[in-house]
């Protein structure tokens, strides 16, 4: 079996490749290295997904550790940024990925052998509808977020008629920005509701209720709410530009605050690591 250690050190490698060919190809200008961060990255993703295939978190017994969900985090965000660079057909999403991904395995390394310990009715089912949905949405907003920061840099500079390095004249256009943070919106609201709907539906078994008014499903439906609104106005009332980007922002820190600071610092049974 791939050791933990070994399929984490392989990825940051490939991952740390990934990011420095892709900058050097946008500071330098270069296509050829822009291309090859390209097929680092999905090399990188390809390695991963065989590792997460071959099963390395089982080899904990008391459940999945918390570096193995920081690196299914990372996959998701992966297969956000390939999706979206599929749809898009630029290099963009892979290039914002990437260097994430890179620091997400880096910070997963001191928690490969911390367990996360599960309750014992959760089945298979529990993690492709519930986590498997989550992550799914998190990985595509991850990519909008992105798209949304730099547009509101760009679309600043641009407004202001501040000088445009020839760094930043490399980046995507506003409208192609505009265009990745209307696509990951639009398709990571559906797979939020969905991870959403199947932990309320698995809760009462697991837990004894179907809401306890535990502070990380509290703050998952503030999330959802927000995040709804940002999905009906884009949707219907066709939102673009600058007021989505700022809503997917807000969108986003929430998430971020919800994983970083609700699951490890707040009395949930959501947490990572239980006292």
């Amino acid at each position: 079996m791939v050791s933990p250690e070994f399929s984490t050190m392989l990825s940051l490698i490939l991952l740390g490749a990934a990011s420095l060919s892709g900058l050097a190809g946008i500071t330098g200008h270069r296509i050829f290295l822009r291309r090859l961060g390209i097929c680092l990255t999905v090399l990188a993703f390809a390695t991963q997904t065989l590792v997460l295939l071959l099963g390395f978190h089982k080899a904990l017994p008391d459940g999945l550790s918390l570096g193995a969900y920081i690196q299914m985090f990372a996959w998701f965000t992966l297969l956000g940024g390939i999706v979206v660079w599929r749809k898009v057909q630029q290099p963009a999403p892979l290039l914002f990925a990437s260097p994430l991904c890179f620091m997400l395995f880096a910070v997963s390394l001191p928690y490969l052998g911390t367990a996360v310990p599960l309750p014992g009715m959760v089945q298979n089912s529990f993690y492709a509808l519930h986590i498997g949905a989550l992550f799914s949405s998190i990985g595509l907003l991850t990519i909008a977020f992105f798209a949304g920061l730099l547009f509101l840099f760009l679309e600043g500079r641009i407004k202001g008629k501040q000088p445009m390095p020839d760094f930043w004249r490399d980046m995507p256009a506003i409208s192609l920005l505009d265009k990745i943070n209307a696509f990951t919106v639009l398709a990571a609201f559906p797979l939020y509701t969905l991870g959403i709907i199947s932990g309320i539906a698995w809760a009462k078994p697991i837990f004894g209720a179907s809401s306890s008014g535990d502070p990380k499903e509290v703050m998952s439906i503030v999330i959802w709410l927000i995040f709804g609104t940002l999905f009906h106005n884009r949707l219907i009332k066709n939102w673009k530009g600058r007021k989505p980007a700022q809503w997917t922002v807000l969108v986003f820190l929430l998430c971020l605050f919800s994983i970083i600071v609700v699951n490890t610092i707040m009395n949930t049974h959501h947490a990572f690591i239980r006292g």
